[in-house]
């Protein structure tokens, strides 16, 4: 394995679920990835080969710094090699209600999160994009559909640490400019990803979700992963290599900004191309 697990205090964990939310008028589209750390760095060369023609750069750049327009085949190029890994829900306020995008995202991410521990064997590191407020109201709503809570982390703007965050963020972004583009939902088969109506395919799921947002918030308190801040790049690379997390602004950066033990490591399990284009930066 290229990178290191995700670690706490006392467990390591070799997989994660990452999630982002995008809403474009009244559409919020809500993307949770799951992956392995064996997979992260296939999904960052995969945004790293499309997104070259548009000078898409990871760690650097995220969906909205582009037009939709302008990168709409890189996304669904990219959307269309990892199909089995990427989950995603909508939620049109014309059709569905409910204005509170935070709430309705915490929903969409709990009904996600809960569809993925109930088909894994191993339970994966849960990175909440954002800060302890976006946090809590994911807890609260999966509290709602399980009672085994799974290591759950957060991490302001996780898009820039983790390709597989930044997946996400590309997949929530063009869906929701797809969906929010047509007067109706689209058919089966028209999105490179499907993204049904949570509140209307899962309907029982949804309303133990959402009721439970709606009671006292659980306690969440932050796991033990490394907690370091990348103000460059090649910092934000190695905080991704090291499975370290962002919970806020006054965390210590990386002791260095070499990115050689990462670029050793992916050359060691085959990533030659990608090492080279991370020696670059």
């Amino acid at each position: 394995m290229a990178l290191l697990p995700f670690r706490t205090d006392s467990n390591t964990y070799s997989t994660s679920v990452t999630m982002d939310a995008s809403t474009v008028g009244d559409t919020t589209v809500t993307a949770a990835v799951y992956a392995s750390r064996e997979l992260e760095p296939a999904i960052l060369e995969a945004i790293y080969d499309h997104g070259s023609g548009i000078g898409f750069k990871p760690f650097y750049n995220k969906a909205n710094d582009y037009e939709h327009a302008v990168r709409r085949d890189f996304t669904e190029a990219v959307l269309q090699e990892f199909p089995e890994h990427i989950r995603v829900f909508s939620h049109r306020q014309n059709l569905d209600g409910n204005e509170d995008t935070q709430q309705v995202e915490a929903v969409h991410s709990a009904i996600h999160v809960h569809d993925i521990l109930n088909t894994v064997a191993e339970p994966p590191a849960v990175i909440v994009d954002g800060n302890e407020q976006q946090a809590k109201p994911f807890v609260a709503a999966l509290g709602g559909l399980r009672d085994d809570r799974p290591l759950v982390a957060h991490c302001q703007k996780s898009e820039f640490y983790y390709p597989a965050a930044l997946l996400a963020d590309l997949a929530s972004n063009h869906l929701a400019h797809r969906i929010n583009s047509t007067d109706t939902m689209p058919r089966a088969g028209e999105l490179v990803i499907p993204a049904p109506r949570a509140k209307h395919h899962r309907g029982q799921d949804w309303g133990q979700a959402i009721s439970a947002t709606y009671r006292n918030s659980p306690e969440y308190t932050p796991p033990t992963l490394p907690a370091l801040r990348g103000n460059t790049v090649r910092e934000r690379v190695n905080c991704w290599y090291e499975g370290a997390v962002m919970p806020h602004e006054g965390v210590d950066e990386p002791m260095s900004d070499s990115v050689t033990r990462v670029v050793n490591a992916l050359q060691r399990n085959g990533y030659d191309d990608l090492a080279e284009k991370l020696r670059e930066l």
